[in-house]
C-alpha cells in the first residue's frame, strides 16, 4: 500500500535542472526533507561516535591486531549476510518504521554496552555479540535510509537529495571523530555510548515527525525467495551492472584501513585517542569536501566508469597509506581517501538508484551494501597479516592487490561500464 496521508514527491514536485546550488536549497524546501537531513545528521555523528568508543574499547581488552581487526571483521560479516534480506524488507515493508526500530535498536545496544563497561563485567567476545547485533542492525538501517531519501523528494530530486544527505554523513563523521575524541579522552568510554545512545533517541523523535511511510505499491504477494531471485536475476541479465557490481567488491580490500587507524594511532605514531580522532576527522573533511562539489556539480552519467574509477583511486590511497613516515603525511592521505570514498559512495547511490526500477532499489542496494561490507574479510586477514609482517606492510599488500584488479578492470572493460 502507498502513504495515504502524502501526496507522492513524484508528481508533486518539479524536475530539478541539473547542477547548481539554488536546485540544492530547493530540495531542502520540499516538505519534510529538512527533518529527514537534520534527523540523518544526528544520526550519523552518533553511529560514527558509537563506532569509534567501540575500536578504541577493544584496544583496551585485548593488544593483538587480529583481536581488533578480528571485531570490524564479524561486524562487517553481519552486515554483508543478513543485507540481501534486508534489501527484501526494505522493499516490502514502510522505510520509515524500519529507520525507528533501528535506531531504537542501537540506543538499546549503545545503552547496554555502557551499563556492561560500567560494571567491569564486558569481556572480548561480549563485544563481539554487540558487534554482531549491532551489524545485523546496520544491515536494515543502510539501504532504508537511502531509499527513504528518495521516497521524501522523488526521483527527480535524487540526485541533489543524496549528495546533501552525503554533505551530512560527511559532517556526521567530523563532527563524529571530533567528539568521539574528546570525550573518550574525558569523560571515557561509558559516558560516550550514553550521550551517542541519547542522540540517537532524539533523531528518531524527528523522523517521527514526517507523515510519508516509504512504502512500496505491490501488485502482488510474493514469497522471500522468489523477491531475492527476482532481484539478482534482474542483474545478472545485465553485464553493466554486474561489472560495476563487480569494483565493489574490491571494497573487500578496503577493510583494512577501518581496524587499522586505531592500530596506527595508538601503535605506529603513539597519538592516543586525540589523534585518533583527527585521523578520523581529516577523513571526515575529504568526504564533506567532496559531497559538497558533487551537491553543485552532481553525477548524471558515466555511473559504471565512475564507481569502478573512484574504487581504483580509494586502492591507491590504501597504498599510500602504508607508507605513513609521518602523522601529517597520513593526515593528508586520509583526507585523500576521505574525498575518493564520498565520491564513490555518491555515484554508487545515485547512479544503481537511478537505473534500476523503483520497486528493485532496495534488492539492488543492499547488493552494493553487501560486497562493501566484504571488507570484513579485509579487516580480520589484515590483523593476522600485521601480527606477523607489520603493521605498514600488511596495510601495503592490501592496497597494491585492488590496484592492480581494477586496473586491469578499466582497461578491458571500459567499454560496458560505459553502457551503465
Amino acid at each position: 500500500m502507498s502513504d495515504a496521508a502524502t501526496p507522492e514527491p513524484e508528481t508533486s514536485s518539479p524536475a530539478a535542472p541539473p547542477g547548481g546550488y539554488r536546485q540544492a536549497l530547493e530540495t531542502f524546501r520540499l516538505p519534510h526533507y529538512g527533518k529527514l537531513w537534520g534527523s540523518n545528521l544526528v544520526q550519523f555523528i552518533c553511529f560514527h561516535v558509537l563506532f569509534m568508543a567501540m575500536q578504541w574499547l577493544v584496544t583496551s581488552l585485548t593488544d593483538l591486531r587480529a583481536g581488533v581487526t578480528f571485531l570490524s571483521m564479524i561486524q562487517g560479516a553481519s552486515i554483508a549476510v543478513a543485507s540481501p534480506f534486508a534489501g527484501v524488507v526494505v522493499d516490502r515493508y514502510a522505510k520509515r518504521n524500519l529507520i525507528v526500530l533501528g535506531r531504537l535498536g542501537l540506543v538499546g545496544v549503545a545503552t547496554t554496552t555502557a551499563l556492561l563497561v560500567h560494571a567491569e563485567v564486558l569481556e572480548y567476545w561480549g563485544l563481539v555479540l554487540i558487534g554482531v547485533i549491532g551489524g545485523t542492525l546496520a544491515s536494515v538501517l543502510g539501504p532504508a535510509t537511502q531509499t527513504f531519501v528518495v521516497d521524501v523528494v522523488g526521483r527527480n530530486r535524487t540526485q541533489h537529495a543524496v549528495t546533501l544527505n552525503s554533505i551530512g554523513s560527511s559532517f556526521g563523521t567530523v563532527g563524529g571523530a571530533a567528539l568521539a575524541g574528546v570525550l573518550i579522552g574525558v569523560l571515557g568510554v561509558v559516558s560516550t555510548y550514553l550521550i551517542a545512545a541519547v542522540g540517537v533517541a532524539l533523531s528518531v523523535l524527528a523522523v517521527l515527525k514526517i507523515p510519508t511511510l516509504g512504502r512500496t505499491e505491490r501488485s502482488e504477494r510474493t514469497s522471500l525467495a522468489r523477491d531475492l531471485r527476482e532481484g539478482f536475476g534482474y542483474v545478472r541479465e545485465r553485464p553493466a551492472l554486474m561489472l560495476a557490481l563487480l569494483a565493489c567488491a574490491m571494497a573487500m580490500f578496503n577493510g583494512a584501513i577501518g581496524p587499522m587507524r586505531v592500530i596506527f594511532a595508538k601503535y605506529v605514531f603513539e597519538a592516543g585517542p586525540e589523534g585518533f580522532g583527527a585521523m578520523s576527522a581529516a577523513h571526515g573533511i575529504g568526504t564533506m569536501a567532496a559531497a559538497i562539489f558533487l551537491t553543485l556539480r552532481p553525477p548524471s552519467k558515466n555511473f559504471g566508469l565512475l564507481i569502478s574509477g573512484t574504487m581504483f583511486l580509494y586502492a591507491v590511497g590504501i597504498l599510500l597509506f602504508s607508507f605513513a613516515f609521518s602523522f601529517e603525511y597520513i593526515l593528508a592521505v586520509e583526507l585523500f581517501l576521505g574525498v575518493i570514498g564520498q565520491a564513490w559512495n555518491i555515484c554508487a547511490m545515485v547512479g544503481f538508484q537511478l537505473v534500476v526500477p523503483h520497486e528493485m532499489r532496495g534488492r539492488v542496494l543492499s547488493m552494493v551494501l553487501t560486497l562493501a561490507q566484504l571488507g570484513f574479510v579485509g579487516a580480520g586477514l589484515v590483523g593476522l597479516l600485521a601480527d606477523a609482517v607489520g603493521d605498514q606492510l600488511a596495510v601495503g599488500i592490501f592496497g597494491a592487490i585492488p590496484t592492480t584488479l581494477l586496473a586491469l578492470q578499466l582497461l578491458f572493460g571500459w567499454r560496458i561500464l560505459k553502457q551503465m
